[in-house]
């Protein structure tokens, strides 16, 4: 019914459900993800940088359950290979943060991981924090995944595949019909090829 200041009076709205725990946050990820970061030697994860990884490491696992071929990497290696890009590169354990280590996983591209080393020392040249700051201070945090991806590319030049080799087509065969001739004609050619008369050697 209508109220003094002429409002209606209603059911008020249904309050949202408390949400419960997402998969990521079970103990089974957090134990997993404690055992990289001991291996490490890293000191301390916020909690927005360790939700973070333990989501990465139920991704990898979704991942490689639904197509083991195409996805055959564990979770634990793609975590460890993420920290250790940036931890024990010489931005250190102060490039640890969210924005940095979801930047540095979008760049991780199998071309460059395969580098090895190479990728950690292309890293050593890229002050990550110093890159954050200044795209913050633009109002561009949200481009840091391609500024690095520039600086990257600059150093280790693009993610590209090589292009398979050519292969050389297959040398024809007696056999093969030419292109200017019918298959009608063709096989004329080839009846007579099968009955023509061997040639006797000459006399001496």
């Amino acid at each position: 019914m209508p109220t003094a200041k002429g409002k209606r009076l209603g059911r008020p709205p249904k309050p949202e459900e408390p949400k419960g725990p997402e998969p990521y946050e079970r103990r089974e990820y957090r134990d997993r993800l404690q055992v990289i970061v001991d291996a490490l030697e890293i000191d301390k994860l916020s909690k927005d940088v360790r939700l973070y990884l333990q989501m990465l490491l139920r991704r990898y696992d979704l991942l490689r359950a639904t197509d083991a071929k195409r996805f055959p990497a564990k979770g634990e290696e793609q975590v460890t290979l993420l920290l250790r890009a940036v931890f024990e590169s010489s931005n250190g354990a102060a490039a640890l943060t969210l924005p940095i280590l979801q930047a540095v996983s979008r760049c991780l591209n199998p071309v460059w991981v395969s580098k090895g080393l190479g990728l950690l020392d292309a890293l050593d040249k890229v002050d990550l924090v110093g890159l954050h700051a200044t795209l913050t201070d633009l109002g561009l945090s949200d481009q840091l995944d391609r500024a690095l991806f520039k600086k990257l590319a600059d150093i280790l030049g693009p993610p590209a595949l090589p292009a398979p080799p050519k292969q050389k087509p297959p040398a024809k065969r007696k056999t093969d019909r030419p292109s200017w001739a019918s298959e009608r004609s063709w096989g004329v050619v080839l009846a007579l090829r099968k009955h023509k008369p061997k040639r006797s050697a000459s006399a001496v």
